[in-house]
């Protein structure tokens, strides 16, 4: 009788942890299917946060006439209003050195460093876990994988949202080739449009 009221108390304290969901990625630029992977996960009654690292290299286009760089990544989450909700976070990725002195950054990583750096008093009821599509399944047990031996509770993420074809280089591709119908529909509102393409043609 001990032992079942033992894992029974037990059951109710996993019941009670709450997730922090972290997604990292290069978001050059956002778009509908990010800003729907991160407020799915920021609706979820189990999650109690949503931190975001966003990769600050530049990405271009196949044929090199549209850059996005950090600012103008910025700007669009910003205009997509999704740090309003105040249970989503953002960082930025850091630069490291690499052991042939190349100067790199990985939002991955960041995420694996951020669990191994936390706050033991203020994230000792939750569970870490990696946010991502149904297209990019792997990543979930990676993560899980590298922060074996934490002194922190990793697992898979309570939900994995379904993504749709939409992708940061299929967006830079239609902004190069003028193509209004892709670009509208990779936003989280065809209305934000011109608001959008201002951002990405800001010097």
């Amino acid at each position: 009788m001990k032992k079942l009221f033992e894992n029974w108390r037990g059951y109710l304290t996993e019941q009670e942890q709450k997730y922090v969901i972290l997604i990292p990625g290069g978001f050059k630029p956002p778009h509908r299917g990010h800003v729907f992977l991160i407020n799915e996960y920021a609706s979820h009654p189990d999650v109690e946060e949503v931190i975001v690292f966003v990769g600050s290299s530049p990405r271009s286009s196949d044929d090199k006439t549209i850059t996005i760089d950090i600012d103008k990544t910025m700007k669009i989450f910003d205009l997509y209003g999704v740090f309003n909700n105040p249970k989503i976070k953002l960082l930025r990725a850091k630069t490291k050195t690499s052991a042939t002195g190349k100067r790199y950054e990985n939002p991955f990583i960041d995420a694996i460093d951020y669990v191994d750096d936390a706050d033991l008093e203020k994230y000792r009821d939750n569970i870490f876990a990696m946010g991502y599509p149904n297209k990019e399944e792997k990543r979930g047990q990676v993560f899980v994988n590298a922060t074996k031996g934490s002194e922190f509770s990793t697992a898979l993420p309570p939900i994995v949202p379904a993504a749709d074809n939409i992708s940061a280089t299929r967006l830079r591709n239609a902004i190069a080739n003028k193509d209004e119908e892709i670009i509208k529909e990779s936003l989280p509102d065809p209305s934000m449009y011109e608001e959008f393409m201002n951002i990405i043609f800001s010097t």
